[in-house]
């Protein structure tokens, strides 16, 4: 066994959790749970690939074909069958998925590319989250929607970004493992490019989980004080027991400069606060990989930016 922190080796096993064995790492003193995707007859990209098929919409049927085709086998109707409710603890969409199928005909993610600097930003929304969890924030949900007409380009090209900000943040760094955990292990089992971990995350997340309503939102605003622009992409949007969260997707969270990803959550809260209008007490903020999440209330931080 090596430690996914600091591939170290000396690790031990560390009781369970959610029915998954944990270990912990002498060595960065880190905790993990064990690979979600073992022992079985076909590959974690299959798996995942069959999960998201369905949870787009698709019948058990469709999803079978859909996936035979684009890796060549022939997958039971009955296999995926069981991996859903396998793993239906972990995509907990399928709690909604009924309901939202019934309601909704087509297509449920929107999609829109931004190029901002030189990158280019897929901005994605799932349309029947959006309006089922946000129905008590319509400036949020018209905020989405209407991203693809309203996003200015030009502040994006000459404004400075969230990221190169710094504020003090008060927060107490105290990692959990917590679902967002879950997600981003289970998606990562079929990545093998580093460089397709972010969107293989937020593109996961998106359509398997109960309350990810959107990935890679811009976000804008002026600061009268800097008399400068400030801007960003907000990883993953969730709406959970009523509050907005905003996380961040950091490979290797716990060696994250605590000031630095504060700094950069605090302005994405204030800037999409602006634009919404909602309260800034109604967000929370968190950065996070596949073994631990740090999480803080934005109204915790004190102003300082320096430029």
């Amino acid at each position: 066994m090596q430690c996914p922190n600091c591939n170290g080796k000396n690790v031990i096993r560390y009781g369970s959790q959610c029915s998954k064995q944990m270990y912990y790492c002498k060595e960065c003193k880190k905790k993990f749970m064990e690979k979600t995707l073992k022992n079985k007859s076909y590959s974690p990209q299959l798996i995942t690939s069959a999960i998201t098929y369905y949870n787009l919409g698709n019948t058990l049927e469709e999803s079978i074909k859909l996936v035979n085709k684009q890796f060549k086998v022939k997958v039971s109707k009955t296999a995926l069958h069981y991996w859903i409710k396998e793993f239906s603890d972990i995509c907990t969409y399928k709690k909604l998925r009924s309901k939202i199928v019934k309601k909704y005909d087509g297509d449920i993610i929107f999609e829109y590319g931004f190029e901002h600097s030189g990158l280019t930003y897929n901005f994605m929304y799932h349309l029947p989250k959006v309006e089922m969890l946000c129905s008590k924030y319509p400036s949020l949900i018209k905020y989405l929607k209407e991203m693809k007409k309203r996003c200015p380009s030009d502040i994006f090209q000459n404004s400075r970004r969230c990221s190169q900000l710094k504020s003090q943040v008060v927060i107490k760094k105290e990692g959990i493992y917590n679902h967002a955990c879950k997600l981003a292990g289970f998606a990562l089992t079929s990545c093998t490019k580093n460089n397709k971990r972010h969107n293989t995350v937020e593109n996961f997340m998106l359509i398997n989980d109960s309350s990810t309503i959107a990935c890679e939102v811009p976000v804008w605003f002026w600061d009268k004080n800097q008399n400068f622009g400030v801007c960003g992409h907000i990883d993953i949007l969730q709406v959970r027991q009523g509050r907005i969260y905003i996380l961040d997707y950091k490979p290797l969270a716990h060696k994250e400069s605590e000031e630095k990803v504060a700094s950069q959550l605090y302005q994405y809260a204030s800037g999409l606060c602006f634009r919404t209008k909602i309260p800034l007490p109604m967000f929370r903020c968190a950065w996070f990989d596949e073994n631990m999440y740090y999480e803080f209330n934005p109204m915790d931080s004190k102003i300082n930016m320096t430029r």
